[in-house]
């Protein structure tokens, strides 16, 4: 993973904007090992690149620098790297293919490049270096559109296509990488960080509407809005091709590549055993091409049926002794359960713990990180724990996030719609089904409870297969099974948590991997029928049976789980003194109940008062008081 920036003109000019040097220095933080900037003049198809004072070595001797003579241009590409694949100054961006056709910067890792570099080699294709990035560059100058398609990884890519003129914006199919955009009257400026782009045109206004709806319903990152009026992100799973003189997104001609399996499209010829088979081979596949590093891999172990899976896969595909982590939380500690990995495979095995001590004094420097208020003070202790294998020698980590949104496995996000889809195409539940539907979800007010906020939340959305019917006496929201899965994969759950996670691990810098978020297994996932996701009262059984061989009962039949854990409760309690000056901050912008107090919050609702602290401390930043 890296940093990219840069901008694209409606008219060429001879020398960099004045923000150039914003652009670039605001993302240096994502990519400490090499540096590299582009001049593109499209009408007379010239490239000029640079070096700066932190680019490799053998990069400043080859290029002349930055400093030089101005040239005339139209578009530059800003890029900063951190080296994961092919460490040496041959992954040096930006790129240029081979015959000069096309030149790109790159965010990301494409795990299938050894697959697509032996297909191009085949057809004729030379390689000059190891990387990833040339394996791109060169399968777009060979494949032009079609490549997207092909590739399994992250990215953000901005591509200069010296045959046509276009400037070509894609990013991956789930938005794993982020892409920021602000137009202005002279054009098109982007970034990995919402911060370049504060710089660009004027500091530019809060978008109280989103601030809003994260106070009230802790729902962000829905329709690329951001905390900022003006910077919005780019859409997943599309490329934009911008002609010469396209000052604006909306005259793109654009390429949608990739998406959701349609509802229509459930798995009804396929046994449940060979379902299982199948998901096994995608889910170590997934595995296997996550593991290709030329720096150290670490894993993330909470002791839940999602981290362990990766582990065991990790350990049986690589036959090598893991480095793995688990954080032990006061209040909901689940360190035993990763423990227990311990009795099938030989890992280095390291428990943290007491991050959440470091919260009120790092507050404000982490909301900087974030660039926009989060809903979850575990995002911290996270960053923390990554800090730490980071000052461990770990570059690149392994996790299992992702698993809940493909297989469902949040209960009271999926379980009342697949309730409803299964007893509409049986007839009736079995009697296990039923029980535990019920145990969960025991009267209509506690049912109501559980899926107001989404109806609330649903209420701001603005497309119309998000627009919510009315709740029926149940007090379950209808809106279907498929609808559901989509909706956390593509608006709610997924983007939230992807975005947030970008922002803290490439700060350290450190590479997250996702093998749930392998577009095969999500195809696939979203695909099963709620039978083969909930049995007996187990959530994500598929996975469970197609791991039960590799392992540990108490974590396979496990139910209960935490998640990433935060004991909210036990920590807001006693503490207001630290924290108040940040609540009445958010409460200044009039979007809450200014009487509503701090202790009153502690113990009635303390995911609300983080929402309000988190933003009160984002506000700081953002004005600096």
């Amino acid at each position: 993973m890296c940093g990219i920036a840069g901008y694209i003109l409606k008219r060429a000019i001879d020398r960099p904007l004045a923000v150039s040097r914003a652009l670039l220095s605001e993302i240096r933080r994502r990519g400490p090992d090499d540096e590299g900037v582009c001049l593109i003049d499209r009408a007379e198809k010239r490239v000029y690149s640079f070096a700066t004072d932190r680019s490799h070595v053998a990069v400043t001797a080859e290029l002349p620098s930055w400093e030089c003579d101005p040239v005339g241009h139209d578009c530059a590409l800003f890029h900063t790297r951190y080296s994961i694949i092919d460490t040496s100054a041959g992954g040096h961006q930006p790129f240029q293919s081979q015959d000069g056709s096309c030149i790109a910067v790159f965010n990301g890792e494409i795990y299938n490049y050894l697959e697509l570099k032996e297909e191009l080699s085949e057809k004729g294709v030379h390689f000059r270096t190891a990387s990833d990035t040339e394996v791109l560059l060169e399968g777009y100058a060979y494949w032009k559109e079609d490549l997207w398609a092909k590739l399994n990884g992250f990215w953000a890519v901005a591509l200069y296509d010296r045959r046509d003129g276009s400037i070509v914006l894609s990013r991956d199919r789930l938005g794993v990488a982020p892409f920021y955009v602000r137009e202005t009257s002279e054009g098109i400026f982007f970034s990995s960080l919402i911060e370049p782009l504060k710089a660009v045109a004027g500091r530019p206004r809060i978008n109280l509407p989103v601030v809003s709806l994260f106070i009230e319903q802790g729902v962000k990152d829905t329709d690329g809005r951001t905390f900022y009026e003006g910077i919005y992100s780019l859409l997943p799973a599309v490329a934009f091709h911008l002609l010469p003189g396209m000052g604006q997104i909306k005259q793109a001609r654009v390429k949608e590549y990739w998406r959701l399996p349609d509802t229509h499209e459930v798995l009804t010829d396929i046994s449940f055993t060979e379902a299982v088979e199948t998901f096994r081979d995608l889910f170590f596949d997934a595995v296997r091409l996550r593991l290709r590093s030329h720096v150290n891999l670490g894993f993330e172990l909470s002791g839940g049926l999602d981290s362990s899976s990766v582990v065991a896969a990790a350990a049986e595909l690589s036959g090598k002794k893991l480095t793995a982590y688990t954080l032990k939380v006061r209040g909901c500690d689940e360190e035993p359960f990763a423990r227990a990995m311990l009795k099938r495979y030989s890992l280095d095995y390291r428990v943290v713990a007491d991050l959440e001590a470091n919260l009120s004094g790092g507050a404000e420097a982490f909301a900087s990180v974030m660039e926009e208020p989060y809903d979850n003070p575990a995002n911290f202790l996270h960053h923390e724990l990554l800090k730490r294998m980071k000052c461990e020698g770990i570059s690149v980590i392994l996790t299992g996030a992702g698993g809940d949104e493909v297989l469902a496995g949040y209960e009271a996000s999926f379980w009342p719609s697949a309730y409803r889809e299964w007893r509409g195409r049986r007839g009736e539940l079995l009697s296990a089904e039923w029980y535990e539907f019920r145990r969960r979800f025991l009267t209509v007010s506690e049912t109501q409870k559980t899926m107001s906020s989404y109806c609330k939340a649903l209420q701001r959305m603005v497309m119309p297969w998000k627009k919510p019917k009315p709740v029926g006496r149940t007090g379950i929201l209808k809106r279907s099974y498929a609808q559901e899965r989509r909706y956390h994969i593509t608006t709610a759950l997924l983007p939230y948590y992807l975005r947030s996670t970008d922002h803290y691990t490439m700060n350290i810098p450190l590479e997250h991997r996702f093998p749930f978020l392998d577009y095969r297994l999500v195809e696939f996932g979203v695909r099963l029928p709620p039978e083969y996701l909930f049995k007996d009262g187990f959530t994500k059984f598929i996975l469970r049976k197609a791991m039960e061989p590799y392992l540990p009962r108490e974590i396979l039949w496990r139910k209960k789980k935490f998640g990433f854990p935060f004991a909210h409760k036990e920590y807001f309690l006693g503490r207001g003194s630290d924290w108040d000056v940040h609540l009445k901050r958010a409460q200044g912008l009039g979007l809450f109940d200014a009487q509503c107090s701090y202790d009153v919050l502690a113990v009635e609702d303390q995911h609300l008062l983080w929402r309000l602290l988190s933003t009160g401390v984002w506000l700081k930043s953002v004005e600096g008081a």
